[in-house]
């Protein structure tokens, strides 16, 4: 089914909100959006209005909105809820997850390998990219439409390229391993396994992005992707 304009102009910006591209107290305005996207006003008041729920910006009926500045303690929180629905997934996913979907985590692995060492712009965005896809498998691996719309519901902690490209190729490297990990859990079958693994991995780079953050003394919208 092909996207609506505002779910495309939806997922084009909260996109470039998470990476970074669109910083903290950046203003977006629905006309030079509308122009920039080639769509009406419409769906980017629709998209605006959707990043407001998502807890990514403030909208103000029109006058456009303001990207929101993000506190350790909200990034925290967020790689909690993560953890806690992102497991459960897993673990569903352990036992309902196609031979098809398998593949393509093991190719999506693959991919991600190719980047480990990237120090480039595209080739730090393309490994989030895939990171993303990763995850988002696995939760619709999970056959579970109620735990899909709660994991879509907790926004991604901004700055998931900055952590790629700030921790280098040694994080990277750990993090494509643990990917490995776990779908070593979902081949065999181990819930158990699977949870563990998932909760292990996302909670590892909670870790790592909050020492991050505290170490620079900047809200995670805020840091440079540079």
């Amino acid at each position: 089914m092909p996207q609506t304009g505002g779910q495309a102009a939806f997922e084009t910006l909260r996109a470039r909100i998470l990476s970074g591209e669109l910083p903290a107290h950046a203003t977006l305005r629905e006309q030079a959006l509308a122009e920039e996207l080639g769509v009406s006003r419409t769906p980017v008041r629709e998209a605006l209005r959707r990043l407001d729920a998502a807890g990514l910006v403030e909208f103000v009926p029109n006058r456009g909105a303001t990207v929101l500045a993000w506190t350790i303690e909200q990034m925290r929180e967020t790689y909690f809820m993560r953890a806690a629905l992102e497991s459960r997934a897993a673990g569903l996913a352990a036992v309902r997850i196609e031979a098809a979907d398998l593949q393509l985590l093991e190719l999506l692995i693959e991919r991600m390998e190719d980047f480990v060492l990237a120090t480039d712009d595209a080739g730090i965005a393309s490994l989030a990219l895939l990171n993303a896809q990763f995850h988002q498998t696995i939760v619709v691996a999970a056959g579970s439409a109620q735990l899909l719309a709660l994991t879509e519901s907790v926004s991604r902690v901004p700055m998931m390229e900055s952590r790629f490209r700030t921790h280098g190729a040694e994080y990277r490297a750990r993090s494509n391993h643990q990917h490995r990990d776990i779908v070593s859990a979902l081949t065999s079958g181990d819930a158990l396994w699977a949870e563990v693994a998932m909760r292990s991995h996302i909670l590892a780079a909670r870790n790592m992005m909050s020492q991050s953050v505290e170490a620079s003394g900047t809200p995670v919208a805020e840091s440079s992707t540079d």
